[in-house]
């Protein structure tokens, strides 16, 4: 037996960065159901209605309707928005982060949404510097990635997926 949960039909993205609003314009898109195979446990964060990648094969990278992401990092842990949402159909399913400082005066260290094996959430280091990328535990999770950081002094703008 499959769970099904349906997409909404329209889906706005919008980014903060650096002080400034940056707006996508509403696009329209069909209804296709979300099926989600038995094993996979749903995290609170899961979003059906935005960009959703299924990890088949045990490992996830950047597909489908999955956009860039950016966020502002400061001398203060900081959250980004939400990214796509991944359904893991494995215990041993890994999802890729991906993120680069594109502005700023500061290299920020980063963090990555990721679930141990008891599929509760915990946050992964993605490094500091420049940008990275790195593959962390997911598991059989439906939930959103997302990312946290911060610098010693300054700040950076992190583009991100």
């Amino acid at each position: 037996m499959k769970k099904t949960l349906s997409v909404a039909s329209a889906v706005t993205t919008v980014a903060v960065a650096a002080g400034l609003l940056i707006a996508a314009p509403a696009q329209a898109q069909t209804t296709t159901p979300v099926e989600l195979p038995t094993n996979v446990v749903v995290d609170e964060s899961f979003d059906p209605a935005g960009e959703v990648v299924t990890a088949d094969d045990g490992r996830s990278t950047r597909s489908g309707n999955c956009k860039d992401r950016a966020f502002a990092v400061v001398a203060k842990m900081t959250q980004s928005l939400n990214g796509c949402s991944v359904i893991g159909s494995k215990a041993s399913t890994q999802v890729q982060y991906k993120w680069y400082r594109h502005q700023g005066n500061s290299n920020p260290c980063i963090w990555g949404k990721s679930f141990n094996s008891r599929h509760a959430p915990t946050w992964t280091t993605l490094n500091c510097g420049t940008g990275r990328s790195k593959f962390v535990p997911w598991g059989n999770v439906a939930a959103t990635k997302k990312m946290k950081g911060l610098t010693g002094t300054g700040w950076a703008g992190v583009q991100w997926q």
